[in-house]
């Protein structure tokens, strides 16, 4: 098992929320788990124009592998624009040409609101209900519930 965690940080920006975050805080977090053959990727914080880039790296980083099974976990974003939904699509491609496959195991009702709106939903597979983390092996799995 391999655990990665990105993040910026940022010398303090306001935030679309219109809240000032202090130097120093991250503005998202985007850490992996792996459990050959899949990999769980959760993001939690905002994911706009200055932040999507990180989870488009990581996903990069696991596509490397031929045939990634790459899960996202994106229930703690707070904040999900446009770039967020480019980010996706992009991750999707990087993953499907490495002959894998990507899924939305969990979002949060801000992702789910802006993925309904734009059709992106139905183009990557939210899950409703969430997908059972046990599919993605034991450690995975054991390592979501500790949160």
């Amino acid at each position: 098992m391999s655990d990665i965690l990105y993040h910026p940080g940022p010398d303090g920006r306001n935030s679309p929320s219109g809240r000032l975050l202090p130097a120093g805080e991250p503005i998202l977090c985007v850490a992996a788990t792996s459990e050959p053959p899949a990999t769980l990727i959760r993001a939690s914080g905002e994911i706009d124009m200055s932040s999507a880039h990180l989870l488009v790296d990581m996903v990069e980083l696991i596509a490397a592998h031929p045939a990634p099974q790459v899960a996202l976990d994106l229930s703690e974003v707070t904040f999900f624009g446009a770039h967020g939904v480019s980010a996706l699509l992009r991750a999707r491609h990087l993953v499907t040409c490495a002959g894998g496959v990507l899924t939305l195991a969990a979002v949060s009702s801000t992702v789910r609101r802006i993925l309904g709106v734009t059709g992106v939903d139905q183009l990557l597979g939210v899950h409703t209900p969430p997908i059972r983390w046990e599919v993605l092996g034991p450690s995975v799995a054991a390592d979501r519930t500790a949160h």
